[in-house]
C-alpha cells in the first residue's frame, strides 16, 4: 500500500502536482499509467464514457486522438465540455478534470501520427470508427486495401483522425486515507488564476 501524503502544502499549479503525481504512476501502476476514462455528452444530452490514453500535457491542458467520426468525436464537436477521471489503483489515487476539448493544430496532429506504428496508420484508415461492422472480414479487406494503396508511400494522416486539447477548469486529486476520510484538494479556474480549496471526502 503506498504511502499516503496530505496535500495542505500543494503548489499553487495545479500542473506540477499532476506531473509528480503522473511520474510515480508511470512508474508503479502496472498498467498503462496514461490511461484515462473520457465522458463525453451527445447531442440528445446522453452522457457516455469509454477510456482514452492520455499523450502529451502541459499547461495548456490533456491531449488525447481519435477519429472524429467516432461517437466521442462527434459528441464533442455538437459539445466540447468533456470531464476526465485518471484512476491509478495501485498508488489509491485518482484525478478528475473538468473542462473544454479543442482540437489540436494540424501540424500537432501529423507530428504524432507520423510517431505512430504503421500499422496503427494503416488501421486509422481503415477502420470506420464507431459505425457497424457487418463482420471482421470486411475490416480485413479495408486493411489490405489500404496496406496496399500506400506500399512504398508515406501514410498520410486521414483528414477525420486527430487530437483533442481538454483545457481544464476544474481539476480534483484525490487520495486514499485511513477510514475513508479522503483527501481532496481542488482546484478551479477563474478568470485565468487557479482557486484551491479543500473538499469533504
Amino acid at each position: 500500500m503506498t504511502e499516503n501524503r496530505l496535500l495542505l502544502d500543494s503548489p499553487a499549479d495545479p500542473f506540477i502536482l499532476f506531473n509528480n503525481w503522473f511520474d510515480e504512476a508511470s512508474e508503479k501502476e502496472i498498467n498503462d499509467p496514461n490511461a484515462m476514462s473520457l465522458c463525453t455528452i451527445s447531442e440528445d444530452l446522453r452522457p457516455s464514457s469509454r477510456i482514452v490514453l492520455l499523450k502529451e500535457f502541459n499547461n495548456k491542458g490533456f491531449v488525447f486522438y481519435t477519429n472524429t467520426h467516432s461517437k466521442k468525436g462527434v459528441s464533442i464537436l455538437n459539445n466540447p465540455n468533456v470531464a476526465l477521471t485518471f484512476h491509478w489503483k495501485s498508488l489509491l489515487r485518482q484525478i478528475r478534470i473538468e473542462g473544454r476539448a479543442q482540437q489540436v493544430t494540424e501540424i500537432e496532429a501529423d507530428d504524432y501520427f507520423n510517431t505512430r506504428p504503421e500499422d496503427s496508420r494503416i488501421g486509422a484508415w481503415a477502420s470506420d470508427q464507431s459505425s457497424i461492422l457487418a463482420n471482421r472480414a470486411k475490416l480485413k479487406q479495408n486493411v489490405e486495401y489500404y496496406t496496399k494503396k500506400f506500399q512504398n508511400k508515406k501514410i498520410t494522416r486521414p483528414p477525420y483522425w486527430t487530437g483533442f486539447r481538454v483545457e481544464p477548469e476544474l481539476i480534483e486529486f484525490w487520495q486514499n486515507m485511513p477510514f475513508r476520510l479522503h483527501d481532496r484538494l481542488e482546484y478551479r479556474k477563474i478568470n485565468n488564476e487557479w482557486f484551491i480549496r479543500k473538499l469533504f471526502p
